[in-house]
């Protein structure tokens, strides 16, 4: 764990210092293999569900139930952990979050081992799950507290985007190495593997962070800083430099303005898309298409995400350049993304062959990857001030649908003897009513 940061320690974690471009750099790589990790360890029990459903007996309520509890966690958390990160540092909190959910990522097959063994499984685990949602809870808000202190407004957008790209990216390694590790040594080497990773990824940001708080590493007091330091005037009036992080959030503002519940409802309706698809798909493909390689559905679709939301920042950068405002900007990408899921999950129903259904999804998946450039950046534009408490409040949004969609989707498969269409085309017209609201109220200015 960290050590506790000295008073001399206090002024690298609270600073309102840009970046240089070299540790806008290293702080980006950084950032993005952290979430890259989060999401790889993350999907692991959705990779193994089906292996593990027949090890242990779940139905489709059971597992639904399990991999849904782990939100229940995530989204409470969401609530705080934005506001600790401005106040504390997310340079203090993420570290010491990260800690425990790579040790329970770690003992996960323990765990699953303890908890039959007491005779009260299902109580163990759920309690397993809501703890490890708490601990990753933190991170996003954190990094999204981090960046918004050391970059300017458009820099913001871009690297944050980037940066959050890392969690599709993460499916990717987990779909990858999880799919030959669960083939060829069983669902509980995958925890294990993907834990000690990140374990090495943990003690690279402790060393980055020891480097930064370190006297001798920086000259708080020099010249070049104290120019760097100065508040600097941005487009749409935005300085380069934050609010003391003691001054409140101005909620009542901000709740009362229409387009930030449409903006949470986007959230909310394409969320409910990815965590489906994120939490379902290995299962829908395994019953479904029982010869297929897992290697191939667990890997495609999330390849498709990491490529169009590493580059929708980009895309999302070039359009203002090019003369659209932020809000008709942060519109066109959002509503491409929403209405592009829509229409590729309403084909679900007529699709029968394996080839078919992983281009469908595949197609779906990149579609939400463009949400980088649109709704996902947006507490940077319309609360530039207080990034962290707003977006974890924000991203609770996202987060709710963690459970209530997958565990509302565990009911539905059961209810209809597994009747996947229904899941779907529910999905795809969530997602239709997303993109109207936003289309019409969303915004990339200034709230508060």
């Amino acid at each position: 764990m960290l050590k506790r940061p000295t008073e001399f320690d206090e002024a690298p974690f609270l600073s309102k210092k840009l970046w240089s471009k070299t540790e806008t750099r290293l702080w980006t790589a950084t950032l993005f293999t952290g979430t890259c990790m989060l999401y790889a360890s993350r999907i692991a029990l959705p990779i193994c569900a089906a292996v593990i459903s027949l090890e242990y007996g779940w139905n489709k309520t059971d597992s639904g139930t399990i991999l849904s509890c782990f939100f229940w966690g995530y989204a409470i958390t969401q609530l705080v952990a934005g506001g600790f990160a401005d106040a504390h540092g997310g340079e203090r909190i993420l570290p010491n979050t990260s800690f425990v959910w790579i040790l329970l990522t770690i003992f996960t097959p323990q765990i699953f081992d303890f908890a039959y063994w007491s005779g009260f499984p299902f109580t163990i685990l759920l309690i397993f799950r809501i703890i490890y949602g708490v601990a990753q809870g933190f991170h996003v808000p954190s990094m999204a507290s981090i960046v918004s202190r050391h970059l300017t407004t458009i820099d913001k957008g871009k690297v944050f985007g980037f940066c959050l790209a890392g969690s599709h990216f993460g499916t990717v390694l987990a779909g990858v190495v999880g799919s030959l590790l669960l083939e060829w040594l069983g669902w509980r080497v995958l925890f294990q593997f993907l834990g000690v990773i990140s374990l090495l990824w943990f003690w690279w940001f402790r060393a980055l962070l020891i480097h930064v708080a370190d006297p001798r590493t920086n000259h708080t007091d020099s010249d070049e800083e104290t120019k760097t330091t100065k508040p600097q005037k941005e487009e749409n009036g935005v300085m380069a430099g934050i609010h003391k992080t003691t001054q409140g959030v101005p909620w009542g503002v901000l709740l009362r303005h229409p387009a930030w519940w449409a903006a949470a409802f986007a959230q909310f309706t394409g969320g409910y898309a990815y965590f489906t698809m994120f939490n379902w798909l290995p299962s829908y493909f395994h019953e479904n298409f029982p010869s297929a390689k897992g290697v191939v559905y667990n890997v495609v679709p999330s390849a498709a995400i990491v490529t169009t939301s590493m580059i929708a920042p980009f895309i999302a950068t070039r359009l203002i350049s090019s003369g659209y405002s932020l809000t008709a900007t942060r519109r066109i990408m959002e509503g491409t993304s929403l209405c592009g899921c829509a229409i590729l999950l309403l084909l679900v129903p007529s699709t029968h062959t394996f080839p078919m259904a992983l281009l469908v999804f595949t197609l779906a998946m990149a579609a939400r990857g463009l949400h980088h450039g649109g709704v996902s950046v947006n507490p940077h534009d319309f609360a530039p001030h207080h990034t962290g408490a707003v977006f974890g409040i924000f991203n609770a949004f996202g987060a709710i649908t963690g459970f209530v969609g997958v565990y509302v989707a565990g009911h539905i498969l059961e209810a209809t003897n597994n009747n996947w269409g229904y899941v779907f085309v529910i999905t795809a017209v969530q997602c239709i009513l997303g993109a109207i609201v936003y289309g019409s109220y969303g915004t990339g200015n200034k709230i508060i």
